[in-house]
């Protein structure tokens, strides 16, 4: 294990507080009202998002009033070297349709480097976190705590992959499409759960042996990238070049050649044809 990172705020009360944020969004699921649309008719926002990000503005400025904030639907990216980077509803599609799968999604980062990474699996509670040189955690809804530790599949063939969509699917020929056609047959399946948040953290603890996704924003990869590296992972763009934010393109893998390597290859063919 690589030299731990010293944090400027408690790590438990930064875990405290995105609890606090997943209960409120559980307690406003049922009596939603206001669903509206932001980029398209596929790109929603309700008042539980915007609650939620600001149960989490004050909750986390109140830890260290120094530290920035840069959430998704306020959108100010700070300018501060240290901020938060948050999703206070990851999955918004799912939460609004009543699907049980969606996320709290916060990250502690200085400038383009995390330090700490939370992020809540919603309604069950299951939490994933993980702390820059201090590996990467999952704690059960029961209080059981395990380290992560990605995936061992060597090929694509043994192993899942989990993949999205973008909200312009509809509106623009680069939608992933072409790429999931050419990736689908060699994976033992393809899951598109609808939260890259939790995709990611999935690739974490070794359920999906991979990910890819084009188009992400950095709320919504802000989190996992750190479970995913601190896990034993590897996340790079397209080309294979380490990923960062603004990227077209992400993939996240157990870093198996036979996995990684191949998913690049497919997807750089996909989007050549």
């Amino acid at each position: 294990m690589s030299h731990l990172t010293k944090l400027p705020v408690d790590r438990d009360a930064v875990i405290a507080i995105a609890r606090q944020a997943g209960q409120l969004t559980v307690e406003m699921q049922a009596g939603l009202s206001a669903i509206r649309t932001k980029a398209n008719a596929y790109d929603l926002v309700t008042e539980a998002d915007v609650a939620s990000e600001h149960l989490l503005r004050e909750k986390l400025t109140a830890l260290d009033p120094s530290i920035g904030f840069w959430g998704e639907e306020s959108n100010q990216p700070p300018d501060t070297d240290l901020y938060w980077l948050v999703d206070p509803i990851d999955g918004t599609t799912n939460y609004a349709s009543g699907v049980p799968w969606w996320a709290v999604n916060l990250a502690l980062y200085r400038a383009e480097e995390a330090l700490l990474a939370v992020t809540l699996h919603l309604p069950y509670g299951e939490l994933f976190w993980a702390q820059a040189g201090g590996g990467a955690w999952r704690c059960w809804a029961d209080g059981r705590t395990e380290q992560m530790r990605v995936s061992n599949a060597e090929t694509l063939g043994a192993g899942l992959v989990g993949t999205g969509f973008p909200t312009h699917r509809g509106l623009n020929e680069d939608n992933n499409y072409r790429e999931f056609v050419r990736i689908s047959p060699f994976c033992r399946d393809v899951r598109r759960m609808g939260s890259a948040a939790l995709d990611l953290a999935h690739v974490a603890a070794g359920i999906y042996s991979s990910f890819w996704e084009g188009f992400l924003n950095p709320w919504d990869v802000g989190a996992g990238l750190l479970l995913v590296r601190e896990a034993g992972g590897v996340v790079t763009d397209y080309a294979g070049a380490p990923y960062a934010f603004g990227a077209t393109g992400l993939v996240a893998s157990n870093g198996q050649s036979g996995v990684h390597q191949a998913l690049l290859e497919n997807i750089q063919a996909a989007r050549q044809t």
